[in-house]
């Protein structure tokens, strides 16, 4: 009780220094908030500084809930980047099959101009077409042409590409 805001035990706390950073610094005095951490891809980022008591918390609620602690080092490291490229990857997928101008033209050559108009190609995910139209006799025609467009988008795309479709109304 009889030690200075500014020493613990001996060893002076010292805020750690970021470099363009916006996360604010402490006060003075105050004990750390942040340090460096170093990311899965090399970068740096700044993570709320733990005390031992935090850390020895997180892990004893990791080992009994089987689960990371929030603020741990290995808990949401990865950059919404390297996410992204581990789903395409496992997805099997090239990156030229999410570009809107081929769905579009993919669409158009499958559905005729005719519709193509007044309904949307909006994704293919898990083989499966989401289009997207306004108009209610549009998504009748649509329902009933189901089987003809997976033939006509398969044939477009790449045979297996599609094995269903679902219409969404907006």
């Amino acid at each position: 009780m009889g030690h200075s805001p500014q020493k613990k035990r001996g060893r002076a706390l010292v805020e750690p220094v970021l470099p363009d950073t916006p996360i604010p610094a402490g006060e003075k005095g105050a004990p750390p908030r942040y340090c460096e951490m170093r990311a899965e891809d090399g970068t740096r980022r700044p993570a709320r500084y733990m005390s031992r008591h935090e850390r020895e918390q997180g892990q004893a609620e990791s080992d009994f809930f089987g689960i990371l602690p929030a603020m741990s080092t290995e808990a949401n490291v990865r950059t919404v980047d390297s996410v992204l490229a581990a789903l395409v990857e496992k997805l099997g997928v090239s990156a030229a099959e999410f570009a809107p101008e081929v769905l579009a033209d993919a669409w158009r050559k499958a559905a005729g101009d005719f519709l193509a108009n007044r309904a949307e190609l909006l994704t293919i995910a898990a083989h499966k077409a989401r289009i997207r139209t306004a108009h209610p006799a549009v998504r009748y025609e649509l329902n009933q042409r189901k089987a003809q467009l997976i033939k006509a988008l398969n044939s477009v795309l790449g045979e297996g590409c599609v094995k269903g479709v679902q219409i969404v109304h907006g």
